[in-house]
């Protein structure tokens, strides 16, 4: 028994072997698969921020990936008669006890504002129909001639409308005048403007 070598640890030291070694830190957690952080020891569920209230849907919802700054890893040991017991040093909270939660609230209700959309075209307002319109690829296409008509007709107060495929369409006056584009070449060529400012009725 001459051999056995009893080494004598001093209070808060560390040892391996016989040695006296530099405390190393204790991984109190590791991140998984998606960033998240997942803890390795006991932490404060009263201090950690684990879970958030989402006012869109008006519940508490835990949180997809928690950071280490949402763990409180304060934890040490209180001593209850006889019992040996874990308690946060940062607040004080028994761990034997059910962690706090967050209170549920209702869903809050939003008042929806009713938006008066006034028409582009009244009773009163006075159409100048044009004739022979046709869809062309993107366009609203219409015979040289019959532009030539309508623009000796119109005017500020007036709308222009056409009817394409059983369906009535308007266009502006001053859209006509600069949105015009020809469309085809020689004796076949049309008058084409976007279909994107013509406007349903």
């Amino acid at each position: 028994m001459s051999d056995i070598k009893i080494t004598t640890i001093p209070y808060g030291q560390y040892v391996s072997g016989n040695d006296v070694v530099e405390p190393r830190a204790e991984i109190t957690w590791f991140k998984n698969n998606f960033g998240g952080v997942v803890p390795n020891t006991v932490y404060c569920p009263a201090c950690s921020t684990l879970t958030e209230y989402n006012e869109k849907w008006g519940e508490v919802q835990e949180k997809r990936n928690p950071t280490e700054r949402d763990y409180c890893f304060e934890v040490g040991y209180d001593q209850d008669g006889d019992e040996l017991h874990a308690r946060c040093l940062k607040c004080n909270f028994d761990l034997r006890q059910e962690a706090p939660t967050l209170e549920r609230k209702p869903k809050p209700k939003t008042e929806r504002k009713q938006v008066n959309i006034k028409p582009k075209i009244s009773a009163t307002t006075e159409l100048i129909w044009i004739g022979q319109v046709r869809y062309e690829g993107g366009f609203f296409t219409m015979p040289r001639e019959e532009f030539m008509r309508v623009a000796k007709l119109g005017g500020e107060k007036e709308r222009l409308a056409a009817r394409v495929g059983g369906s009535n369409y308007g266009l502006e006056w001053t859209i006509l005048l600069s949105e015009y584009k020809e469309i085809g070449e020689g004796g076949e060529a049309r008058i084409g403007i976007a279909r994107n400012h013509w406007s349903n009725m």
